[in-house]
């Protein structure tokens, strides 16, 4: 199998868990708050990436600047991101969240270039506009923006995101497996969320079953297997935007799941912009 097969593969089965964590945190958040919701996925998939890590022959870092990196990985990919992300949510619909977490490709290969000097053909570069017009013809079918205080919320959380990205590549660069990546970036973000630890166990056994059933999806899939799949990616990714572009799936998977769980019914616009992200992003992957 070539890198190429691995690096899409790996972009697929993330989109998968990660599009259909908006409609369940969704569920979730109609019970429990949005710092709740963050705690119980950091901890529950570093308890998770542990288990894992551990039986699969973890790396433990050996310098204070790779647990320096891992902090960072730790924030803008797990607690802090979470915390925004859901915070966000809170307000805004699924699909929107969605829609601006799209995004975060095109924020991240404008980082890329200044740090890794991860240039783009200008086709790729072609397509990813086009990938993006189809996001726009999603979020302004109605005419008009009414964005509320979530989506600024959702933004930020995109831009930590990117972040995430870069710091992620660079460690693959030198050889960080997938496994030790996500395992030590989840574990450095749950210790940032021990001290809310109590209040949010308080919380969740309060909460109804179905509640339950979504964190334990979220933590265990969204967030672990989720961060493991992605950092697979972008280990046999030849460019970080090969993988990053596959975000462009993430609103339709996200409205289709919201459709689902939770009645939020997409516009036209979704019917319309849909293909247009598709379509791109296989000329990106043919063309590139």
């Amino acid at each position: 199998m070539s890198n190429q097969v691995k690096a899409v593969l790996g972009a697929l089965a993330t989109i998968a868990v990660w599009a259909t964590a908006f409609p369940c945190s969704k569920i979730a958040l109609q019970h429990v708050d949005s710092l709740t919701l963050s705690v119980a996925r950091v901890v529950g998939g570093a308890m998770l990436m542990l288990i894992i890590g551990v039986a699969r022959g973890l790396h433990i870092p050996t310098s204070w600047r790779e647990w320096g990196l891992y902090i960072v990985l730790g924030m803008t990919g797990n607690f802090v991101y979470q915390v925004v992300f859901n915070q966000g949510l809170m307000t805004i619909p699924a699909a929107t969240s969605s829609i601006i977490m799209a995004l975060t490709p095109m924020t991240t290969a404008l980082m890329a270039l200044v740090v890794y000097k991860d240039h783009m053909r200008p086709i790729g570069w072609v397509f990813t506009i086009t990938a993006f017009l189809g996001v726009a013809i999603i979020i302004l079918w109605n005419g008009s923006i009414n964005i509320p205080v979530g989506a600024f919320w959702t933004l930020l959380g995109m831009v930590l995101f990117a972040i995430y990205n870069i710091v992620n590549r660079g460690l693959s660069l030198k050889g960080h497996d997938p496994i030790t990546v996500a395992t030590w970036s989840m574990f450095t973000g749950a210790i940032m969320s021990l001290p809310f630890v109590s209040q949010s166990v308080a919380n969740i056994a309060a909460a109804p079953a179905i509640t339950w059933a979504a964190i334990m999806y979220l933590a265990f899939f969204s967030s672990a297997l989720g961060f493991v799949f992605w950092s697979y990616a972008l280990e046999h990714a030849e460019r970080v935007s090969d993988v990053t572009n596959f975000m462009y799936l993430s609103p339709v998977v996200a409205a289709i799941g919201a459709a689902i769980l939770v009645g939020e019914i997409p516009d036209m616009g979704l019917y319309i912009g849909a293909p247009i992200i598709l379509g791109s992003l296989y000329m990106f992957n043919k063309c590139r």
